[in-house]
C-alpha cells in the first residue's frame, strides 16, 4: 500500500471520508446489527448469591461494549484522544465479559491491554507526532506476542483445571499478541501500524467466512475498510508534517 499512487484529489476525498461523522454512525449500525444477528443480546450469566439464583443479562452489556469499541476505533482513526479513553473503558468491559464466558486467560491478558490503552491515552495528551517505522515499532510487536504467549500459557496451564487445548490456546494467544503489539505502537502513532490491525481483520474475515458467519464478516469488512482509509490519511498527514 505504501507504493500506491493516489492523486491529491483522491487523497482529499479519502481523508474527508475518514474524518466523517456519517461513517461513525454507519460503523455503529453495522456492529450493533451484527451483534443482534448473532444473538449476543440473548447471552445470560447465571449465578447464585446467598442461596438465591440470579440472571445477569450479559448480552446487552456486550452490545454496549461492541458499540464503544467501534466508536473508540473511529475516533482513534480521526486522531481524537477520546477514542483511546473509550478503548481503555472498553478493555475493562471486554475482559470482564470474556472471563465470565470462560476465557481464563482474560484475568492476566486484559490488565495488560487496559494499562497499554491508558498509556496510549496519556501519551497522546502530551504528544501526537506521526512517526516512521523504526526499531521500537518492531520491538513492540515482539513484546506484544511475548506477553500474550507467556500470560496465556500461565492461564491455560495453572488457572484452568483442564488440559491445554493448543488449538484454543493459539486461537486466543495470536490475536491477543497482535492486539498488544498494535496497542503499544498506537502510542507512537505509526501510520504503518494500521497494517497490524489489518492483519487482525483479515484473520477474522477468513475465520468467519469459513464459518459462514455473515454478521461478523460484515463487521470485520468495515474494520478492514477503516484500516485502509486510516493508513492513507495518517500516511499523508505524516508526509505533510515532514515537509
Amino acid at each position: 500500500m505504501s507504493k500506491l499512487s493516489l492523486s491529491k484529489k483522491s487523497i482529499q476525498i479519502i481523508k474527508s471520508i475518514t474524518n466523517s461523522t456519517y461513517l461513525d454512525f454507519i460503523g455503529l449500525i453495522i456492529v450493533i446489527t451484527a451483534s443482534i444477528a448473532l444473538g449476543y443480546h440473548n447471552t445470560e450469566y447465571k449465578f447464585t448469591f446467598q442461596g438465591k439464583n440470579y440472571v445477569f443479562f450479559l448480552g446487552y452489556v456486550s452490545i454496549v461494549n461492541t458499540g464503544l469499541s467501534m466508536i473508540g476505533n473511529r475516533l482513534v482513526t480521526k486522531k481524537n484522544n477520546i477514542g483511546n479513553f473509550l478503548a481503555t473503558c472498553n478493555t475493562f468491559l471486554s475482559g470482564s465479559i470474556d472471563y465470565l464466558l470462560g476465557n481464563v486467560g482474560a484475568i492476566l491478558t486484559y490488565p495488560v491491554s487496559f494499562v497499554a490503552n491508558y498509556l496510549v491515552f496519556n501519551t497522546w495528551k502530551k504528544n501526537r507526532v506521526l512517526r516512521s517505522v523504526d526499531f521500537i515499532f518492531y520491538r513492540n510487536i515482539v513484546l506484544g506476542f511475548f506477553f500474550s504467549l507467556v500470560l496465556n500459557y500461565i492461564a491455560f496451564k495453572y488457572l484452568s483445571e483442564k488440559e491445554i487445548d493448543w488449538k484454543l490456546f493459539f486461537a486466543i494467544a495470536i490475536p491477543a499478541g497482535i492486539t498488544f503489539g498494535g496497542t503499544f505502537n498506537t502510542a507512537r502513532m505509526y501510520p504503518d501500524n494500521w497494517f497490524m490491525w489489518q492483519f487482525y481483520n483479515i484473520t477474522k474475515l477468513i475465520q468467519n467466512l469459513l464459518m459462514m458467519n455473515i454478521a461478523n464478516v460484515a463487521k470485520y469488512s468495515f474494520y478492514f475498510f477503516n484500516a485502509i482509509i486510516g493508513y492513507i490519511t495518517w500516511n499523508d498527514d505524516r508526509k505533510k508534517a515532514l515537509k
